[in-house]
């Protein structure tokens, strides 16, 4: 009869063995990463959460292959390979190698996080040259994609049920603003039509990174762009310039807007897409209530710590949202 598989406990203490001195292991939600030398190793929870459920092996298998394939779209000097954790006959675990496989991790290079973007930020080392560049690669990956959605009536169908599920997450806590906030932007997507109408089918919705943030830029020569959304297709799929509005977004939130803004319109520009102002403020504004509705949920959760730290989260992004649906409207 066959073992039963090493609990998760098992399986993190032999990968905690594996670390030396100045290895670093951290545990995320749905993920236990561990940075051993020059690699860095990703190995998945078996949770289940909305549109992940990490379960079963295989689960843990097609997922890891799929990260891989995905994030080599932007870094593929970075995303290695997909490794087996295997049981011995006698019963010890290892990387990869002859046994029983037990789990899968991604296999990636190790950064040096003070090369991410937001840490550059956060020194203020970032010039124009080191923007340029990412902006090039960004553009480059957004030329070569193949549209996602290409009926303006599609396009904005899926926005209207986006905001609706923003609105009925948001109102679930009391969060100033969020009813109007919501409001703005449905008005913005049935008053301003026209401003939408020529995305999708001019090929500007695209199967994209999905979680474009400065933390995830990586400013090596050629910059990498890591750790894009691997689990859920739909949610990857974004019109380029509301991807870009949402980088724009998270640095402006790390106190550079300018830097945001320079690289969100430099890729634009790179591109050919004159997406007006007021449309970014609204791809802004609706990428500011997606991220409120993610901690209005994080609240929610047991292990999450102090709620009402999180929902001054969300009520910080309502009130820069609400500012910049305040513009897509004027």
């Amino acid at each position: 009869m066959p073992a039963d598989p090493p609990a998760l406990d098992a399986k993190v203490a032999f990968l905690r063995s594996l670390c030396g001195r100045g290895d670093e292991v951290i545990e995320t939600h749905f993920a236990w990463l561990f940075l051993i030398g020059d690699r860095a190793w990703k190995m998945r929870k078996p949770v289940c959460r909305d549109t992940m459920d990490y379960r079963s092996l295989e689960a843990r298998r097609r997922d890891s292959l799929e990260e891989l394939r995905l994030n080599r779209r932007l870094a593929p000097d970075i995303y290695l390979d997909a490794v087996p954790l295997v049981r011995e006959h006698a019963g010890s675990l290892r990387l990869g190698g002859e046994g029983e496989v037990v789990d899968w991790l991604v296999g990636m290079r190790r950064l040096d996080r003070g090369r991410l973007l937001d840490a550059r930020l956060a020194e203020s080392t970032v010039d124009d040259a080191t923007l340029h560049a990412v902006a090039l690669r960004l553009a480059a990956f957004y030329r070569s994609a193949e549209p996602a959605i290409a009926d303006s009536r599609l396009h904005a169908e899926r926005l209207l049920r986006q905001i609706g599920a923003n609105r009925a997450a948001l109102l679930e806590r009391p969060i100033p603003g969020a009813d109007e906030l919501l409001d703005r932007l449905r008005d913005f997507v049935a008053q301003r039509s026209s401003l939408l109408a020529p995305r999708a089918p001019s090929g500007c919705v695209i199967e994209a990174h999905g979680d474009l943030r400065p933390e995830h830029v990586f400013l090596g020569d050629p910059p990498e762009i890591i750790d894009c959304l691997e689990f859920d297709r739909d949610l990857r799929v974004l019109d380029r310039a509301e991807e870009l509005s949402f980088l724009e977004v998270e640095c402006a939130r790390l106190g550079h807007a300018t830097a945001g803004r320079t690289l969100a319109r430099s890729c634009l520009a790179l591109l050919g897409d004159r997406a007006p102002d007021t449309l970014l403020a609204f791809y802004r504004s609706h990428r500011g209530a997606t991220r409120a509705k993610l901690y209005s949920w994080r609240a929610r959760e047991p292990d999450g710590g102090r709620p009402e730290d999180w929902i001054a989260r969300a009520s910080s992004y309502v009130a820069t949202a609400l500012e910049d649906a305040a513009i897509a409207l004027s």
